[in-house]
């Protein structure tokens, strides 16, 4: 189990990137419809289609901006980021059990660096990893679970993390009938300072590790 584990978990990633592609995927409207339809239990529900489409590669975006639309920009962002953090450490521990243990005999002197980076300030890492708009979010969950940061640690930094990404996405989709709102182009220029900070920020904490 120990050597096909990161071959199983491989094959388990691509098959889901690939469903995504290729599946009949809901749009707003109809995820709406179905959160809508689940009456009082509405909330329970879209946290458990979040969590759900988190693990098999469902576009995030889709789901931030319905949390919007939905519940409005506080509720429904304080919905879709537990959702998320919980969908995040579903994939995370099917990662950490299949494949962790041959990775680490595998890493060389850059991916080791890397390493210390997660296993020493790993609330920081994984709250860069969550800021940088570029690593898709399930891609960056399965990856985390074959480094060594603590579970505990992953789960607070994408909860934390995952907050202004959310929240302006919130922002967003309750403001989709006006895309071109001074409201909605802030949130979009904020989003780049994020993926600025995030930059640098990963920067810095490579920089220092290597140091080490």
């Amino acid at each position: 189990m120990r050597r096909a584990g990161p071959i199983l978990l491989v094959l388990l990633v691509v098959a889901l990137a690939v469903l995504a592609q290729v599946a009949d995927v809901p749009d707003g409207a109809e995820l709406r419809a179905l959160v809508d339809g689940a009456g009082e239990a509405a909330p329970l529900v879209f946290v458990a289609v979040c969590a759900a489409g988190t693990a098999v590669f469902f576009p995030k975006p889709v789901l931030a901006t319905a949390a919007g639309l939905l519940f409005g920009v506080g509720w429904g962002s304080a919905l879709a980021v537990a959702g998320f953090t919980a969908g995040a450490m579903i994939a995370f521990g099917v990662a950490r059990w299949l494949g962790r243990e041959t990775v680490a005999g595998w890493l060389g002197e850059r991916l080791a660096v890397l390493e210390r980076v997660f296993a020493r300030r790993g609330v920081e890492a994984t709250l860069v990893v969550r800021l940088l708009p570029v690593v898709p979010f399930t891609l960056a969950n399965y990856g985390a679970g074959v480094t060594s940061v603590k579970a505990a640690h992953f789960a607070l930094g994408t909860a934390l993390g995952l907050v202004p990404s959310t929240v302006l996405a919130a922002v967003l989709g309750d403001a989709l009938s006006d895309l071109g709102s001074p409201r909605s182009l802030v949130a979009l220029a904020l989003w780049g300072v994020l993926a600025a900070v995030g930059v640098w920020w990963g920067r810095t904490l490579v920089t220092q590790a290597a140091r080490a």
